[in-house]
């Protein structure tokens, strides 16, 4: 989830901007160069009604280092690309692709249905990931996520009352409150519409479900994050997962919502520098 910016327009971005995506691919961008640096490339996954570009607070606060986001497809300039066919797996093997086309494992961010997708495509090949920052997956496997999720049973209702536009309206104003009005009103009916569709889908995805990784097992530094002002069962799920996984650490970040990435973009960046210093460690040890 995002902060219900809408999908259209130029979008404002943090720095030089290079498209580097291929044709039915997802559109990806590389924030500044990273040109005489060492530091590890950062690759943020976005959530559902987003895209890469709301992530441009956080880079501001990752100066000087690579950092690439792509939009995940039937989302902002990816929106072509959605349909049907295009489930939880495919989202993972586009991330997978992009990984491998990185000359080093990067520290991937992940928000909410895009940390999902990132431990998916981690656990798929941890060679090409060197840890990762997930903030408040959607684990929903897992027995401390409720059966009848209160944000799925506002969209259901919601789409079942009028359609994928009234249930981007629903989530947008179940997420951000009496702040969703002002992005509402400048959204134009199709662009909600095209994002409710696509919100449906990823919700309704019965492979969502199917456990993507073994917890236990998982091999990398990974930093589970929520905000404060989550919903409690967001809070829950990334602690109790960050309790299960070998490396895993849980970081609660004061004051945050669900869009953490909008209001507490330096508590994000601050979350990518910790998990470097925990992946420089472990490193060190097996040295």
């Amino acid at each position: 989830m995002n902060d219900g910016t809408t999908q259209t327009g130029t979008a404002e971005q943090a720095g030089p901007v290079t498209q580097v995506a291929a044709v039915q691919a997802p559109v990806v961008q590389a924030w500044g160069d990273g040109t005489g640096t060492t530091a590890r490339t950062v690759v943020i996954v976005h959530g559902s009604v987003d895209r890469a570009d709301t992530f441009r607070r956080v880079v501001d606060h990752l100066p000087g280092r690579p950092v690439l986001g792509y939009d995940r497809r039937g989302w902002g300039a990816s929106r072509p690309l959605g349909g049907a066919d295009v489930d939880f797996g495919v989202h993972v093997d586009d991330l997978r692709a992009v990984l491998a086309d990185l000359d080093g494992p990067p520290v991937v961010l992940g928000h909410s249905y895009g940390a999902l997708v990132a431990l998916a495509a981690a656990a798929a090949d941890p060679s090409r990931v060197a840890g990762i920052v997930a903030v408040e997956p959607p684990v929903r496997w897992l027995p401390w996520w409720p059966v009848d999720d209160p944000w799925e049973r506002t969209v259901r209702g919601a789409a079942a009352e009028g359609g994928p536009e009234q249930a981007t309206r629903a989530m947008l104003t179940e997420l951000l409150g009496p702040a969703s009005r002002l992005h509402l009103a400048r959204a134009r009916p199709s662009d909600l519409a095209a994002d409710g569709a696509a919100l449906i889908a990823e919700m309704t995805d019965p492979t969502v479900d199917v456990p993507a990784l073994d917890p236990l097992t998982f091999p990398l530094p990974t930093v589970v994050a929520a905000g404060s002002r989550s919903a409690p069962h967001h809070v829950e799920v990334a602690r109790r997962l960050a309790e299960l996984l070998p490396h895993g650490r849980f970081e609660e970040i004061s004051g945050a919502g669900h869009a953490a990435h909008v209001s507490h973009p330096r508590e994000l960046a601050r979350l990518v520098h910790d998990t470097d210093t925990i992946i420089d460690t472990i490193e060190e040890q097996h040295r």
